[in-house]
């Protein structure tokens, strides 16, 4: 019997076993018979039914501003760089894109790293992509930038995994926090407690520009560009003489009512009460520069390494809650502190170049060094490192995380008049 004739239920429990997601998307490429039967809400369904009783792992690995993976466990730069020069050709952009954020299997990109004005979100598993419309706001400098959805595409809804939940109308945002005005600068130090925001919503297809206040005068220079998403919230590490702090920001819940789709707006002269920053502020020496290096176990992981003395300083921060509560945490509060000593004969004292990289984001004890264009590998627990990496240049030392899920995460579309302004077209509003 051709395969092409079996009952669409014995067609369906097949393909459901298909090794991951991937796969499965290719196979709709075989006919339309396919297509509409691997694109139905059952289909995805009965697949990740399958996959939780499986108890498949889910992969997850790291990829730079480049598109560069660390490490070559998903092939992933394989299918992101081709995916990354079309979009260069397509748009007629001068450089090929590079990665500002993630979210899961979700990448924003820009067609610039200094001049940041178009985005694109797309996942390079299906080749999907779309631009978002220009930003409203020309800014010739690194923006703080962030890319957030309200939840995942599907979750388990009990520990056991007996019911898969499809969250299809998932909402998505990406978040720019600029440069501060003239007007907010309250000292020479250019610390600022309001700072100009932009909000793209794909339920609007538009822009939303605020102005959104601060508890804590912050200096928009010592905020790092990178974003980490953690229980719904953006966050930007920084730091302060004496301190290190964590900005964080919820975008669902911009004030829709100040939005734009292009142009100037006075949506940034009145400040917006309900899209509020929170600041968490933890005292350190003036000699401590403490970056956030992404969510392990859970919780938002701080780092900071003594280069000279070979020690990794760890910060984990949670959510506030009843039972814990650090004064002027804001939404976050200390959960541990640690202090590991590694290996004095891990490198030489004269290494010229000594770079933190991340952690493993399939192992919280794993931590990455870059030496001399060599990476090693650490556990944190054990004090054991190997050189597992010689001779790679990197051109930096920014890694976001990237999730393979058991099923790929479509690209969100956009209304109508949002495709038109993306590819130079005009709306009425």
């Amino acid at each position: 019997m051709d395969i092409h004739d079996l009952p669409e239920l014995v067609l369906v429990e097949i393909l459901c076993r298909v090794p991951c997601g991937k796969f499965i998307f290719q196979c709709k490429c075989v006919c339309k018979r396919w297509l509409t039967l691997i694109s139905a809400p059952y289909f995805i369904d009965r697949f990740l039914r399958l996959q939780s009783h499986r108890k498949t792992p889910t992969v997850r690995t790291l990829i730079s501003r480049n598109a560069e993976e660390l490490f070559n466990r998903v092939s992933l730069s394989e299918v992101l760089t081709p995916m990354l020069k079309r979009l260069e050709s397509f748009d007629h952009l001068e450089t090929e894109p590079v990665v500002v954020g993630t979210y899961n299997d979700l990448i924003l990109c820009c067609d610039s790293l200094f001049d940041q004005h178009n985005y694109y979100i797309c996942n390079p598993y299906t080749m999907q992509w779309v631009a978002l419309p220009p930003t409203p706001t020309r800014c010739y400098d690194i923006v703080r930038v962030g890319f957030i959805c309200d939840s995942p595409y599907y979750e388990e809804d009990d520990p056991n995994g007996h019911v898969i939940q499809l969250n299809a109308k998932f909402r998505c945002k990406v978040v720019r926090i600029l440069p501060p005005d003239r007007q907010f600068v309250f000292d020479h130090d250019e610390y600022c407690f309001n700072f100009n925001v932009e909000i793209f919503s794909f339920e609007t297809g538009k822009w939303s520009e605020l102005v959104v206040s601060s508890p804590r005068g912050i200096s928009y220079d010592y905020l790092d560009a990178m974003a980490f998403s953690y229980n719904g919230v953006l966050y930007w590490s920084g730091h302060d003489y004496g301190y290190f702090l964590v900005l964080g920001l919820d975008p669902f819940k911009d004030n829709s009512s100040t939005s734009t789709s292009s142009g100037s707006s006075n949506g940034g002269d009145i400040i917006d009460h309900k899209c509020r920053f929170v600041v968490f502020a933890m005292p350190v020496a003036d000699h401590f520069v403490v970056e956030c290096l992404g969510v392990c176990g859970g919780l938002l992981r701080m780092c900071d390494f003594d280069t000279d003395t070979k020690t990794l300083f760890v910060w984990d921060l949670k959510r506030q809650d009843h039972d814990y509560m650090v004064k002027g945490a804001g939404e976050l509060c200390l959960s541990k502190h640690n202090v590991y000593s590694f290996d004095q004969d891990m490198y030489p004292d004269d290494a010229r170049v000594v770079e933190r990289l991340s952690f493993d984001p399939n192992n919280d004890d794993i931590f990455y060094l870059y030496v001399d264009a060599d990476v090693l590998m650490c556990n944190i627990r054990t004090r054991k490192w190997s050189k597992i990496v010689e001779k790679r240049k990197l051109n930096n030392f920014y890694f976001f995380p990237f999730v393979l899920p058991w099923w790929p995460t479509p690209v969100p579309s956009l209304p109508q008049h949002a495709h038109q302004l993306a590819h130079g077209g005009e709306t009425s509003s």
